[in-house]
């Protein structure tokens, strides 16, 4: 550091020039700048001048006998791209008030440097911080990629039950359980007990979903985070005491004047008697599984029928071999689907594309109770008939669980048993066969 003390901007230039023509191969020096208002222990100003024509203006501060040094810019005497040296001056005067605090200033900068670049990264997240409606979003397309078709449904559930209390735009990660609450308690004081819990459950499956996806490895690079640190409906109870197992299944004789109502077709079509029929026989499949079936998912030469894993509850194939009634019924079906070339074995008449709703088949049962005053039932309880039913005839649970394709979870089942159990299940289904032909055609006592 030169003994030369700089005050004026033109100093600095001559003391560039100056060393542009220096012989000696020195490309920088140094000198002190003044300013009067550092006072003693507030640090000093210095300006480091270079051959190649700049000069750089530098806080100097002692800490512990060391000298640290703070770049505080390029000189500049318009202050175009640079430092003037009044700025200088006053940049370097606040470092002194803060040196004279026995602060170590270039500490402190870096401190406040850090700070400043965790609000901005903070405030990148802010921006791209989700809203409800996005979470829910989120929610309904993982639903629709792993094949769920209920996402409709719940999509539906919650533009009536949820936005109306809570604003779709809300962010996620502001939404608290006293919302959630008063949801589930407006929905509860309104009789919808039982709803109320599936509300729960979709909106607890929305949040604990979110909280993976900030995380999720698949989802770098993305425009939307939620910034969920907590699942607020996961403390919040769902209402045990509404939610019963259903019990209803048909009687014996209410189950023979349904097999007996349905080959006649009293009060409903031959369609949907074929298609409740072939529920019936094959075992209790369930309806949706039936109606998503595709020509080509029966196999006429080794008598049997195939679920898909894209159709099937439980992502996994299903055989379910064919008795002389269910071939019947699928030949008759496959008929009429060949004959108008449908995508579905049972189609929708009005879309060749689409396979027949399962709320049709809903209100033709509807129709038929009310048409023949039989006891109120929808389709899903004749899955449940079937299972006891055939429970006493003395079929095992295992066979009728392996028929109606329950899921099997233990390791073995999980992972290795591919066995589809054809010769067990044909065995079974041609014993149930046989005795719900005898029943339907008993004698009237």
């Amino acid at each position: 550091m030169t003994k030369k003390m700089i005050d004026k901007p033109q100093q600095i230039e001559s003391a560039i020039r100056e060393l542009k023509k220096s012989k000696t191969k020195q490309r920088q020096k140094n000198y002190f700048v003044s300013c009067h208002d550092l006072m003693r222990g507030m640090g000093s100003l210095s300006v480091q001048v270079s051959s190649t024509g700049f000069a750089t203006f530098r806080y100097i501060q002692k800490v512990n006998g060391k000298r640290t040094y703070i770049v505080i810019g390029k000189y500049s005497r318009e202050e175009e791209g640079g430092v003037t040296i009044s700025q200088a001056r006053e940049e370097a005067l606040k470092y002194g008030v803060l040196a004279k605090k026995g602060i170590n200033v270039k500490l402190h900068n870096q401190a406040e440097k850090e700070e400043q670049e965790k609000q901005k990264k903070l405030a990148a997240i802010e921006e791209k911080l989700g809203s409800l409606s996005q979470l829910i979003d989120s929610y309904i397309q993982t639903m629709k990629d792993e094949g769920k078709r209920t996402w409709e449904r719940v999509l539906k559930s919650v533009k009536k039950d949820v936005y109306p209390l809570i604003e779709p735009t809300q962010r996620a990660n502001t939404v608290t359980d006293e919302q959630i609450i008063n949801v589930l308690s407006t929905m509860i004081e309104r009789g919808a007990e039982v709803q109320s819990n599936r509300v729960r459950s979709y909106l607890h499956r929305a949040f604990k979903l979110g909280l993976q996806h900030d995380k999720n490895p698949k989802k770098m690079n993305r425009d939307i985070l939620f910034g969920l640190k907590i699942n607020p409906v996961t403390n919040i109870p769902r209402q045990a005491s509404a939610e019963k197992p259903g019990e209803r299944f048909l009687s014996k004789n209410e189950f023979k004047r349904l097999l007996k109502l349905l080959d006649e077709c009293q009060g409903i079509s031959k369609w949907s008697a074929n298609i409740i029929k072939l529920c019936i026989y094959s075992g209790g499949q369930r309806p949706w599984e039936v109606i998503t079936l595709k020509p080509d998912s029966i196999n006429f030469d080794d008598k049997y029928m195939q679920v898909t894993p894209e159709y099937s509850k439980n992502k996994r194939n299903h055989l379910v071999p064919l008795t002389e009634t269910t071939l019947n019924i699928t030949e008759w079906f496959h008929h009429s689907c060949r004959a108008v070339n449908a995508e579905f074995l049972i189609f929708k008449r009005t879309d060749l594309s689409d396979h027949y709703r399962s709320d049709s088949l809903s209100k033709a049962v509807t129709r038929f109770c009310e048409f023949n005053k039989f006891p109120r039932f929808c389709p899903r309880f004749l899955r449940r008939t079937c299972k006891t039913h055939m429970g006493s005839i003395g079929i095992s649970k295992e066979l009728r669980d392996r028929i109606q394709n329950h899921s099997f979870n233990d390791v073995s089942s999980k992972h290795y048993d591919r066995w589809e159990y054809l010769p067990e299940k044909r065995k079974a289904l041609e014993a149930w066969e046989q005795w719900c032909l005898a029943l339907k055609n008993e004698d009237e006592k």
